[in-house]
C-alpha cells in the first residue's frame, strides 16, 4: 500500500461528509458586524406576511437605490406595476415569476451589504410578501458571502401552510392582552394557551446542546414568556404522521428552491439526475409508509376525495383540494410524456423542440431527449391555473396532497423507462473484485410519537411585538404537537477481501417480497470506507447517515441569542442551525408495527470506488459547484432505472430481514 494511501482515503472521506452543526467545533465565531446583519435579517422577516412597522427600517425603505453602480448587473422592476400586496403569489404563474426573477436579480447583484439591506427594506414595504420572501430566500442561499446568515426555517417564517386549521384560527386570534388580563385576574381562561412552567422547550437533546443544561438558553430566554397551545394527538389519517410532518412538506419547499434560478449550472445533467433521485426517494419512502399501514402502494391510484382545506398564509383566502382543471391538466401532461417515452422507444429517435429529429442510440443524443421530456425545475411547469391556491400547486403542501403522489409514480415510472432504454452502458465497474459482504447486522428499530414544540410566533399579530414604536420580543407562541420518531440505532457490515482496497456500501430499506420493480427501495445510507486483506467490521452509526439532519433553535430562541451575543455574553457560532437542504432524520423509518413487528428488508450493495469523488454543496440548497457523489455512477443507483434481478444477486450484495416496532413514548423515555 503506497505511502499515506489511507490518509488519503480518509481526507476523501471527509471532504464529502457535512460537517457537524456543533457550536464546539472549529466554527469561526461571530462578530459585531455579522451580529448587526443578521439581527436585521430576522427583524425584517419578523411578521412578513403583515405590514412592516419597525420604524428605522420604514425610514430606510422609503427610496430604492436606484445608482447603477452600486450593482454588478443592474435590474429594475420596470413590469407596469408591481403584483399588489394582497393577492394570491404562486412563482408557477409566469407573470409572477418574472417578476420574481427580477426582484431576485435586484437582490442578488447588489455590490455591498448596505446597498443591499436598503433594496431589502424597499422591497419589504412595496413587494407583494410571499414574492419578497422567495426572492429574498433565493438570494441567502444562492450569495455565498450572505450564507453564513441564517434564515429561521420556512415553517416559522410561514406558519400557516404547515399546521391545521384550528392551530391556525387558535393562534391568529389568540390577543396576548386579553390572555394576560385573565391570567392576572385569575378567571377562567378558556383559552388553549398555557404558560409553560417550567420554562423549556421540546425537544430537549438539540444539536450542539442548544437547549441543555450547560448552554445559554436560559440567559438568552430569561426575558421570554414561553406560551404553548395545548398539544394536537397524532394526525387521525392513517398518512397523517407523515404528510402532515412539517420537515416533510419544508424538505420538497427547500430542493426547489435550491435547483430554482441557478446562476451558473456547469453540470445540468448531474442535477437534473439528483432532482429525479428526490423525487423517487420522496415516493419510495411514501409507499413504505403505505406498506406498513396496510394500504396499495405499488402503483398509486388518483382520488377525486375532496380533502379538507388549509388556510393560506394571509389574505384570508384558503388552500382548496386539487381542482378539476387542475387534474385534467396535469393528468393530459402526464399522458402526453408517456406517449412520448413510448414514441421514443419504439422508433428510437426524437423530435426536439426546434424540430431536429436526433437518433437516440448516438452519441450523447439520449441525454437531449431526456433534457426536453423531464424538466426539473418546477417554474418550468407554467400552470394555467396557478393563479388558484390549490394544495397541489404550493411548494409549502404538495406533499400534503394524496394526488401529487400519483402524479409522481407516474412520473417516475416513465423516467425510469426511458433510462433503461436509452442509458448506456456504466463508465466503471459496478461489482467490486474480491470482496464479498458475508453478514449484516442491525439493532432493534423501533419508532415513537415524540412531542415536540413549533414556533408559531409568526402567526401573532405584530403589533403584540411593538412598543411605543421600537421591536420587541416579550412572548413567544409555540405549538405543542406530535411527530414520529425512531431511536438511535446502527447497522454492522462484515465483509472479506483479499486485498486492501475501497469501496462505498450502499444500504436500502424495502419491503419483504415482491418482484423488484414493483417495490419501493428507499436508501438510508451511502458511504466509502477502506477494506483490509481479510475480514472487517464495519459499524454505522444512524446519526452518521449522509443527507439527513436533526433539531434545530426556533426562531424566538434564535432571535435571543443574537442579542444576547450582541451584549457580549455569548460566543455566536457561525453555523448554529441546520442545513436546508437536509431531510429529517426522525423520518428515516416508516411506523413500525405495534401489535406485532413490521416486517422489511434491508438491501446492502457494494460499489468499488474510483478515485473521483466530486463535491458540492447541495445540504445547503447550493448547485453552483454541482453536486456531491463517490463516483460517476447516476444518483439513485441502480434504481434510477429499472433493474435485472440477477443485478442485486452476488457476493457484493446482501439482503437481510428486519423488523420494526412502534413503542409508546413513555415507554421510549423510560
Amino acid at each position: 500500500m503506497p505511502s499515506g494511501w489511507k490518509k488519503k482515503q480518509q481526507q476523501q472521506v471527509d471532504r464529502l461528509t457535512p460537517r457537524p452543526n456543533n457550536h464546539n467545533s472549529n466554527w469561526k465565531l461571530s462578530n459585531q458586524y455579522y451580529l448587526n446583519k443578521q439581527r436585521f435579517m430576522l427583524e425584517i422577516l419578523h411578521h412578513v406576511q403583515e405590514p412592516l412597522l419597525h420604524e428605522q427600517w420604514i425610514a430606510l425603505g422609503q427610496r430604492i437605490v436606484s445608482d447603477k453602480s452600486q450593482y454588478v448587473f443592474y435590474q429594475l422592476l420596470s413590469t407596469g406595476r408591481l403584483l399588489p400586496r394582497d393577492v394570491y403569489y404562486n412563482p408557477q404563474q409566469p407573470e409572477h415569476y418574472r417578476e420574481t426573477l427580477g426582484l431576485f436579480h435586484f437582490f442578488y447583484n447588489t455590490r455591498e451589504w448596505s446597498t443591499l439591506r436598503q433594496n431589502i427594506c424597499w422591497a419589504r414595504l412595496h413587494v407583494n410578501p410571499a414574492l419578497f420572501l422567495h426572492a429574498l430566500m433565493q438570494t441567502m442561499l444562492k450569495r455565498e458571502d450572505y450564507q453564513p446568515l441564517i434564515m429561521p426555517k420556512i415553517y416559522e417564517l410561514l406558519p400557516a401552510p404547515y399546521h391545521s386549521e384550528r392551530v391556525v384560527r387558535e393562534a391568529s386570534k389568540f390577543n396576548y392582552i386579553n390572555w394576560i388580563r385573565q391570567e392576572l385576574m385569575g378567571s377562567g381562561n378558556e383559552s388553549h394557551v398555557q404558560l409553560v412552567l417550567p420554562k423549556r422547550l421540546l425537544p430537549t437533546n438539540m444539536t450542539a446542546d442548544l437547549r441543555g443544561s450547560t448552554s445559554k438558553w436560559s440567559d438568552a430566554m430569561s426575558e421570554v414568556q414561553v406560551l404553548s397551545l395545548k398539544a394536537t394527538n397524532v394526525a387521525e389519517e392513517k398518512l397523517g404522521h407523515l404528510i402532515e410532518d412539517h420537515g416533510w412538506l419544508a424538505y420538497w419547499y427547500y430542493i426547489n428552491m435550491g435547483v430554482d434560478l441557478q446562476q451558473q449550472q456547469p453540470e445540468t445533467a448531474r442535477i437534473r439526475d439528483w432532482w429525479y433521485w428526490r423525487l423517487g426517494q420522496i415516493l419510495a419512502r411514501y409507499k413504505l409508509e403505505r406498506y406498513g399501514q396496510r394500504m396499495e402502494y405499488k402503483r398509486l391510484s388518483m382520488s377525486k376525495e375532496q380533502g379538507k382545506s388549509h388556510w393560506l398564509t394571509w389574505q384570508g383566502q384558503r388552500y382548496q383540494p386539487e381542482g378539476e382543471a387542475t387534474r385534467q391538466h396535469l393528468t393530459d401532461l402526464l399522458h402526453q410524456l408517456e406517449l412520448g417515452v413510448e414514441q421514443a422507444i419504439a422508433t428510437q429517435s426524437y423530435r426536439l423542440s426546434n424540430g431536429t429529429v436526433v437518433d437516440l442510440r448516438k452519441y450523447q443524443n439520449w441525454l437531449l431527449g431526456l433534457e426536453e421530456l423531464f424538466p426539473y425545475d418546477l417554474s418550468q411547469l407554467q400552470l394555467p391555473f396557478a393563479g388558484e391556491p390549490q394544495q397541489l400547486l404550493e411548494l409549502h403542501t404538495m406533499l400534503r396532497q394524496p394526488n401529487f403522489y400519483s402524479y409522481a409514480d407516474r412520473l417516475i415510472r416513465a423516467y425510469r423507462s426511458f433510462r433503461t432504454e436509452f442509458q448506456p452502458s456504466y463508465h466503471q465497474s459496478v461489482r467490486p473484485m474480491g470482496m464479498s459482504i458475508q453478514e449484516v447486522s442491525v439493532d432493534p428499530l423501533i419508532t415513537f410519537d415524540e412531542p415536540v414544540d413549533v414556533d408559531l410566533s409568526n402567526v401573532l399579530h405584530a403589533r403584540n411585538f411593538y412598543y411605543e414604536k421600537h421591536f420587541i420580543w416579550p412572548h413567544s407562541l409555540q405549538a405543542r404537537r406530535h411527530r414520529l420518531q425512531q431511536l438511535p440505532f446502527a447497522i454492522t457490515f462484515h465483509l472479506e477481501s483479499n486485498r486492501t482496497q475501497s469501496v462505498i456500501l450502499r444500504t436500502y430499506l424495502t419491503t419483504f417480497g415482491g418482484a423488484i420493480n414493483e417495490e419501493p427501495f428507499y436508501q438510508l445510507d451511502s458511504f466509502l470506507t477502506i477494506l483490509y486483506m481479510g475480514n472487517n467490521t464495519i459499524r454505522r452509526e444512524s446519526r452518521d447517515f449522509l443527507g439527513m439532519i436533526g433539531d434545530h433553535i426556533s426562531y424566538t430562541e434564535l432571535f435571543h441569542y443574537v442579542s444576547l451575543a450582541e451584549q457580549e455574553q455569548y460566543d455566536f457560532p457561525l453555523n448554529i442551525t441546520t442545513p436546508s437542504c437536509g431531510f429529517p432524520r426522525r423520518l428515516i423509518l416508516p411506523r413500525g408495527g405495534t401489535a406485532k413487528p413490521l416486517s422489511m428488508r434491508l438491501l446492502t450493495l457494494a460499489t468499488p470506488y474510483t478515485y473521483k469523488a466530486r463535491q458540492g454543496q447541495e445540504m445547503y440548497c447550493d448547485f453552483g459547484d454541482g453536486i456531491s457523489s463517490w463516483d460517476e455512477l447516476p444518483h439513485g443507483y441502480p434504481f434510477e432505472r429499472f433493474v435485472e434481478p440477477q443485478e442485486l444477486i452476488g457476493s457484493h450484495t446482501f439482503w437481510q430481514e428486519v423488523e420494526l416496532q412502534h413503542k409508546g413514548y413513555n415507554e421510549v423515555e423510560n
